[in-house]
């Protein structure tokens, strides 16, 4: 019998083991079908991954395989695979009953696009689905023959059909209830996103494990066990917790209130708490409780900044006791570059590397790497889809969202509540109006802590003041006479270019001044932040005075406390959040003011989400000076925030959150029924899904610019940068793994024009053949991080 193999090793010495494609192919069946247990998709998962490497069993991708082992030239994508067990499914399963043709469908999508997407109608009008039935007669005649005879049988594979169609058929009642056809066809391609996760999780972790060892196992605790043990220990915390003044006792039963809502049935909550609200460990003590109770597989905590993140990682940490069960993921260390052709011979290491949310029970991790799980079409985002069944996905500060993918973030709430037994908690002390999106979310959206202005007031410890329009030269006057009146002050910007002006024209001899911005890793700004925190609390004895000028990594979640708090227009959230850096601990019995200052000569034409989010803000502003008594004379109320949110979205024209494109499109359409590429198009009847998953895949980016991310030289980092330059780990992928988790906080993000930039200076480095980039000592300022000049202190960026 011909032995076909999937993969191969180098062991000790010079001999050679392969893993067989059967073997692999059991195996990546078994891990997918285990992924997709929660959600009763278990014989669906199991027959994809199955089926996924159908064509490998063929004479030309052996000898490719061969090549590589005898170290000879190949040249990657040469020999599709792919291909085969799409065309497999649709010529056996494609017959003509409606659940049956879809079920075939679904599964030709997450088998074949298990190395890349593809469109089902691509912008020529061109069929995915076709393209793969065409795919090379001799080729599939060859692997499906050996297929079928060393790997799995025509009797079993029809079986797991059939039960995989029983699986999937209740989920099409579901979907087909609802009365928009987009979102009919919008629900449907995520449920094949979260097929495909499966098999590109189970065919990743296999190849793993085969090439370079066991993998770090998940906690072997029975999840109930583990969540009622961390339950206990987290309420411990909390009862030793001093509940002396009104602030404390407030926090106290903010938590209690959240514990009591945990039995609730799953959902879509929220948790609306002030600004020093104790939200962290409220959202813990609740998400704990409610997996308990509802025997959840994993907790997820985002959160849209670093600075968000760090700190409540430090939190989650404390509180858990033992980080073997939490996981940061925040930046992408390797990187992560789109399929070009949509096909892959062999994996490569970088691929193996990438995180898969599975190897944690409590995950946490930032909305722009939860939104490329969602949207991104990069395998390795792909394979994190799965781990968002049947968790309880907790999201910070939620109002950042942009608004032009709110269609996308709504609907994909709705899936993973409604199918895949997500129950979601989203968190803000400034709540959008989602549900009155173009497209809401669903559900009652319960309050765990409805409003209760006794329990508000002890929060109130600033107050926000309009101070009105002023240049970008005339703002340092202004900074220099509010922090005559006070021991501290914090000025937050819309740009790394405005704080770096700023903090170069207040520097002073007897003021203690910090700067923080993105253009700084996170391991830098931790450091700043606890200096800064020393100083704070010498000036409140008498110390000099501090002054911070920031971008606004510093106004959501970090736990600081200045005596003023000046924030350039931006949105109201960004004002409400800055403001809660102000007196933060109640150190003033008043409190104390935080100004907004519009910023007239600002250029915000490479933000466009900052720049509406001040539109809307100065529509607000110009309300509350007509009519302040509509806001209760408060800036912050609830009525302000409305207001502020609806102006937000009421001024955005149909579709505009629909994440539009070019060519009067947008990402939904290309999601869902595809109009632009399908519309009016005879020859497309024959298949249902129509979807452009790797157009919109390619195209999706939670910022306007695509980011690279790359090593700094700070602190370890720099001998983070040598090691993986060094023989010993160019051999040891454990060590790879082991640097590269280390790596993360030493990381700053690139646009493309500054790579570009960086690229001409030769300011980058290359490492783990060209997988991770570092940049080179002269460019990174020891106070402000990244600069594009070398040793240069000038910073070409917005």
């Amino acid at each position: 019998m011909t032995c076909y193999p999937a993969h191969f090793r180098q062991n000790a010495g010079s001999s050679v083991e392969i893993q067989t494609v059967p073997e692999h192919s059991r195996n990546t069946a078994e891990i997918a079908s285990a992924r997709l247990c929660s959600v009763h998709l278990a014989k669906a998962g199991y027959l994809a991954g199955l089926l996924h490497d159908q064509g490998k069993f063929s004479a030309a991708f052996r000898e490719y395989i061969e090549k590589l082992m005898a170290g000879r030239p190949v040249q990657r994508g040469s020999v599709i695979h792919a291909h085969a067990a799409a065309r497999f499914l649709l010529e056996r399963y494609h017959t003509g009953g409606p659940y049956r043709d879809m079920t075939a469908e679904l599964l030709a999508i997450a088998t074949g696009a298990h190395h890349g997407l593809f469109d089902c109608v691509d912008k020529n009008h061109r069929l995915g689905f076709v393209r793969r039935l065409q795919w090379d007669d001799n080729s599939y005649r060859e692997a499906t023959a050996a297929f079928l005879a060393q790997c799995a049988g025509p009797e079993e594979l029809d079986a797991l059909f059939d039960q995989a169609e029983q699986e999937l058929s209740p989920l099409f009642d579901r979907i087909n209830d609802r009365e928009s056809n987009e979102e009919i066809w919008f629900y449907l391609g995520l449920l094949a996103r979260l097929l495909l996760s499966a098999v590109i999780e189970g065919d990743r972790f296999d190849t793993a494990c085969y090439k370079y060892g066991a993998m770090p196992a998940t906690s072997p605790e029975p999840r109930q066990e583990l969540w009622l043990r961390l339950l206990r220990r987290v309420e411990e915390k909390l009862d030793g917790l001093p509940h002396d003044t009104p602030v404390q006792r407030a926090r106290r039963e903010i938590s209690r209130r959240c514990r009591e809502a945990a039995d609730k049935p799953g959902g879509i909550y929220r948790l609306n708490v002030p600004t020093g609200g104790g939200k962290t460990l409220s959202s813990l003590r609740f998400a704990l409780a409610h997996a308990a109770a509802h025997g959840k597989s994993r907790i997820l905590f985002t959160a849209p900044l670093l600075s968000i993140l760090d700190q409540n990682a430090n939190v989650l940490r404390e509180s858990i006791g033992d980080d073997s069960l939490v996981l940061e993921h925040h930046s992408n260390v390797i990187r992560q570059e789109r399929d070009l052709d949509g096909e892959k011979a062999e994996l490569e290491p970088k691929e193996l590397m990438a995180e898969n949310w599975s190897s944690a029970p409590v995950i946490i991790t930032t909305l722009v790497q939860l939104l490329n799980t969602l949207f991104d079409g990069r395998t390795a985002c792909i394979r994190r889809f799965h781990a968002l069944c049947n968790c309880v996905l907790v999201i910070d500060e939620v109002q950042t969202v942009p608004p032009h993918m709110l269609t996308l973030f709504n609907l994909a709430m709705n899936f993973l509540a409604d199918i895949c037994g997500a129950t979601i908690l989203l968190c803000s002390a400034t709540q959008p109006c989602l549900e009155e999106a173009e497209h809401p979310l669903e559900g009652t959206l319960e309050e765990l802590v409805p409003y209760d202005p006794a329990l508000w007031a002890p929060f109130r410890r600033t107050y926000l003041v309009n101070a009105g329009m002023r240049r970008l030269e005339e703002i340092p006057g202004f900074i220099q006479g509010v922090l005559e009146g006070a021991t501290s002050l914090l000025a937050v910007c819309n740009t790394k270019r405005q704080a770096r002006f700023l903090y170069q024209s207040l520097r002073r001899e007897d003021v203690a001044c910090f700067h923080l911005s993105a253009a700084m890793c996170q391991a830098h700004r931790k450091i700043v932040l606890m200096q800064m925190e020393m100083a704070l609390e010498k000036s409140r004895n008498g110390g000099p005075k501090v002054l911070c000028v920031s971008t606004q990594v510093i106004e959501a979640g970090v736990d600081i406390s200045f005596g003023a708090v000046i924030r350039l227009t931006a949105g109201m959230d960004n004002a409400v959040q800055s403001a809660g850096r102000g007196n933060r601990n109640g150190e003033s019995k008043t409190p104390v003011p935080a100004y907004l200052i519009t910023c007239s000569d600002e250029n915000l034409r490479a933000l466009p989400e900052i720049q509406r989010a001040k539109t809307a803000t100065l529509q607000l502003l110009s309300a509350f000076r007509r009519a302040p008594e509509q806001f209760g004379s408060d800036l912050a109320s609830n009525a302000a925030v409305t207001c502020y949110y609806k102006n937000l979205y009421g001024g955005m024209a149909k579709g505009a959150q629909d994440y539009p494109q070019d060519g009067n499109t947008s990402l939904f359409d290309l999601l869902s029924v595809n109009d632009t590429y399908a519309a009016g198009q005879p020859d497309l009847k024959e298949f249902y899904l129509h979807q452009a998953f790797k157009t919109a895949g390619d195209v999706f980016q939670v910022f306007d610019q695509e980011t690279t991310d790359a090593l700094v030289p700070y602190g370890e980092g720099a001998k983070l940068i040598a090691d993986l330059g060094s023989a010993a780990v160019q051999r040891d992928w454990k060590k790879q793994k082991a640097l590269l988790e280390q790596a993360k906080r030493y990381t700053v993000s690139l646009y493309r024009y500054q790579l570009e930039l960086l690229e001409k200076q030769d300011g980058l480095g290359a490492y783990l053949d060209g997988a991770v980039l570092a940049l080179n000592p002269e460019f990174y300022n020891k106070e402000t991080g990244l600069t594009l000049e070398p040793d240069g202190f000038a910073l070409q960026e917005v």
